[in-house]
């Protein structure tokens, strides 16, 4: 009679530990989701000016993971450049900055896909880039069309 006591004991201790193992779901538990974080982007490069050497851009893309990245917040800055020729880069930057912030919007047009920014203080002061690669992006007027002066670059390069 101990001997089937102890058998059935093991039986009933191997029941419970299979039980506690299996990979079922009880109404009560809920499918745990992927955390899916933000996405950064950084763009730099230094564009032509009118009335300066140049302007250093720096452009901080925050995209929105709730909206599969199709939009998010920017923040623009954008450094007025000397010519230097001690410096690497040939420019070296002033003191005189001017910084925009809001939010962009990535739509496509023309099978080509383009960055809308709006800035959070005058819904009217929009800049607009086409995104011409992985790693790069081009400032271009409200028509969507590319600068057509020969000789300058208006390409912004991904660093982050």
């Amino acid at each position: 009679m101990k001997k089937t006591f102890y058998v059935a004991s093991a039986a009933v201790a191997v029941l419970a530990m299979a039980s506690c193992s299996s990979d079922k779901k009880t109404n009560n538990q809920v499918e745990a989701q992927p955390v899916v974080e933000n996405v950064t982007e950084v763009y730099s490069g230094i564009l032509p000016a009118a009335d300066a050497d140049g302007f250093q851009y720096t452009l901080v893309l925050d995209y929105d993971a709730d909206d599969n990245f199709a939009e998010g917040d920017f923040d623009l800055t954008q450094t007025v450049v000397a010519v230097d020729s001690t410096s690497a880069t040939g420019f070296a930057a002033t003191d005189q900055k001017f910084v925009t912030k809001g939010d962009f919007d990535v739509f496509t047009k023309d099978g080509k896909k383009y960055l809308k920014l709006t800035s959070d203080v005058n819904e009217n002061d929009i800049t607009y880039f086409q995104v011409t690669s992985d790693s790069t992006v081009i400032l271009v007027n409200i028509d969507l069309e590319q600068p057509a002066v020969p000789g300058l670059n208006y390409t912004l390069t991904k660093v982050k």
